[in-house]
């Protein structure tokens, strides 16, 4: 049971009660729409990455996986494991994201972005010949938007732990990021 009651729609300000009548039924989403003024564009964030992301969706998934997984957050690992799952990855690649790098089951990019999601996360500066190894494979804006995702993701899953969110009794059926890319388009700008 979450820490704190979930806003009651009804008495939400106009923007965040149109932004989440679009969004997923997911409960994250029921608690940061009563999150005041930060709900609307932190949506926005989170749609600019999801939906029009400079890294793929594989690699954009398996990073916050791997997150997930450093921060110890179930909600978060059972919604991105869905995710990926949706979007065609294999089971076994997901189960990797838990276990010891490099894993021959990822990419050499995926191994080098993935050890410096590791380091970023343990040390908040990545280690230089890490972020080298990255760079050199997703160049300027890719090494950009990962430090954005790791340290969303990183947010997340304390605002989830935190409030102790709870998992839903029943999952989506799709990705929920279409769902969230149009709301935000046409309610959240």
């Amino acid at each position: 049971m979450a820490r704190i009651a979930y806003p009651d729609p009804a008495t939400l300000p106009d923007d965040a009660k149109k932004l989440l009548s679009g969004l997923p039924p997911l409960n994250i989403f029921r608690m940061l729409a009563g999150s005041g003024a930060s709900f609307v564009p932190f949506m926005s964030l989170i749609n600019a990455y999801l939906n029009s992301g400079v890294l793929n969706a594989e690699l954009r998934e398996l990073v916050i996986l791997r997150v997930g997984h450093l921060c110890g957050s179930n909600y978060e690992l059972h919604q991105h494991r869905r995710v990926s799952r949706v979007i065609g990855i294999s089971e076994e690649r997901i189960a990797a994201t838990a276990g010891a790098l490099p894993s021959p089951l990822f990419s050499e990019v995926e191994n080098a972005v993935l050890a410096f999601t590791d380091n970023q996360v343990a040390n908040v500066k990545a280690d230089g010949a890490l972020f080298a190894k990255a760079h050199q494979h997703l160049g300027d804006a890719g090494m950009q938007e990962l430090v954005i995702i790791i340290g969303v993701y990183l947010l997340v899953c304390r605002y989830l732990e935190t409030f102790e969110i709870d998992l839903e009794e029943t999952d989506i059926s799709t990705s929920g990021l279409d769902e969230i890319r149009r709301s935000v388009e046409e309610n959240g700008g």
